[in-house]
């Protein structure tokens, strides 16, 4: 699903950039055929031509070889507009927005294809080109010479639109890089059935707060689905995949401000400072067991009871946070032998 919807976000915006650079050198055609520059007048139509087909490469999800194309025109259009008009015209700047470009538009091509489009030898072939291209018209006058005035007037122009071509293309690589940042650790935090946060955050979460010395009323709670296995045995994997699910809703929904998290298999951990000390405890746990023991749960037609058994334990002055775990799962093991279905806290 996430790969399909990189692929139609990468189709519309290759789509838009078709169009733009289309628009762009029809705009290039009319101001080269009225200064008289001959040269760039038929190569923008043929410029024209090639972004027109382009389309047809867009449907054919033809995309690498869109952007080779794309590219090499880019790259001969602008080597012949200094070689035409000279380098105060400022086309060459071009060759350094190229390279922006090549490395975006690299990244789309992995997410979208697992292809790689040769980023760096794009970007040395730009840098090739400009550099021979600045070494032959620095010692000759270009062919068709035109006012200062416009001249300084496209320097200007052609200078705004690298700058913000540049910037464009920088933002986005680094709101992409911090996006995927981002999504890594919520996965690496987060169970990836429930959406809950995992053992692992939890408990550097729990040192974290055990270490700034701030577990005054803090309560952990671990809580068992009791006869797991029958159900996954009698009912299938599926089923139990739905129960954790509704099992984690379930808590989300009564726990207020304190944190879930999928401690492993049918186990799930609450945990937080509550107010009204042992009551209030006891009134949220018994809130979660009550609801699970009264909800018909119905996957594929089949009606489900299921029960929890939850052992509770407050945070003690001086105990590590291994030590509070386990006060709490023997409180657990406790219920576990009493004939399930139970607080013990």
């Amino acid at each position: 699903m996430k790969r399909n919807l990189d692929h139609e976000v990468a189709m519309k915006y290759l789509c838009f950039c078709n169009k733009f650079l289309l628009g762009v050198h029809v705009l290039f055609f009319i101001f080269f055929a009225f200064a008289h520059v001959t040269i760039m007048t038929v190569v923008n139509i043929f410029s024209i031509v090639c972004y027109i087909s382009s389309f047809w490469l867009l449907k054919q999800k033809k995309t690498n070889v869109l952007i080779y194309v794309t590219f090499m025109e880019i790259m001969i259009h602008m080597f012949l507009a200094v070689l035409c008009m000279g380098q105060g015209c400022g086309f060459q700047l071009y060759f350094f927005g190229c390279i922006a470009v090549v490395f975006y538009v690299d990244y789309f091509s992995v997410r979208v294809s697992n292809r790689h489009i040769a980023g760096m030898g794009m970007s040395v072939i730009s840098a090739l080109l400009y550099f021979i291209v600045m070494g032959i018209t620095g010692k000759t006058v270009s062919i068709y010479p035109i006012g200062e005035k416009i001249q300084n007037t496209l320097m200007w122009i052609n200078s705004l639109m690298v700058f913000i071509v540049c910037a464009y293309f920088y933002s986005m690589l680094t709101g992409i890089a911090n996006y995927y940042e981002e999504e890594l650790s919520r996965q690496a935090n987060h169970d990836k059935l429930t959406g809950l946060v995992n053992r692992f955050y939890l408990i550097d979460y729990l040192q974290q707060v055990h270490d700034a010395g701030k577990m005054d009323k803090y309560w952990l709670a671990i809580v068992d689905i009791d006869d797991f296995k029958a159900i996954n045995d009698r009912f299938g994997h599926n089923c139990g995949d739905y129960v954790l699910k509704s099992m984690s809703s379930i808590i989300e929904s009564c726990c207020g401000e304190l944190t879930a998290c999928r401690w492993g298999g049918e186990e799930f951990v609450m945990v937080g400072a509550m107010p009204g000390g042992k009551e209030g405890e006891t009134a949220v746990l018994e809130t979660v067991r009550k609801t699970v023991a009264e909800r018909e749960f119905v996957y594929e037609g089949n009606r489900i009871k299921l029960t929890i058994t939850i052992g509770a334990a407050p945070y003690l002055e001086n105990q590590t946070v291994d030590e509070w775990i386990s006060v709490a799962d023997e409180k657990l093991y406790v219920g576990k032998h009493s004939g399930k279905n139970c607080l013990i806290i």
